[in-house]
């Protein structure tokens, strides 16, 4: 698989709010590839804008594991916490 460079911008949503990444990163069929993180299975949920050369975005849910120590029970506690993003990428030619 090829990898494209893209510049993206990527808004995650969670119930202690909302954060913004944005810059330059790689994709191929499936993941956003950026400096810091590998987003997986996020390209898939994006689709072309319309009237734009190069443009897609997408809105979508996933839901991720966290694993916090419970001081009250003196044990690991792991939880299931659903996440909104939206992502806007442009492939750069």
């Amino acid at each position: 698989m090829s990898r494209k460079k893209v510049k993206f911008s990527l808004t995650k949503y969670t119930s202690k709010g909302s954060y913004r990444f944005f810059g330059y990163g790689e994709i191929d069929e499936d993941n956003l590839y950026t400096e810091k993180k590998t987003y997986e299975d996020f390209i898939r949920h994006c689709r072309k804008v319309l009237n734009k050369r190069n443009e897609f975005k997408g809105s979508f849910s996933q839901v991720e594991e966290i694993e916090y120590f419970n001081s009250y029970t003196d044990e690991y506690v792991t939880i299931e916490v659903e996440n909104s993003y939206d992502l806007w990428f442009r492939i750069l030619d």
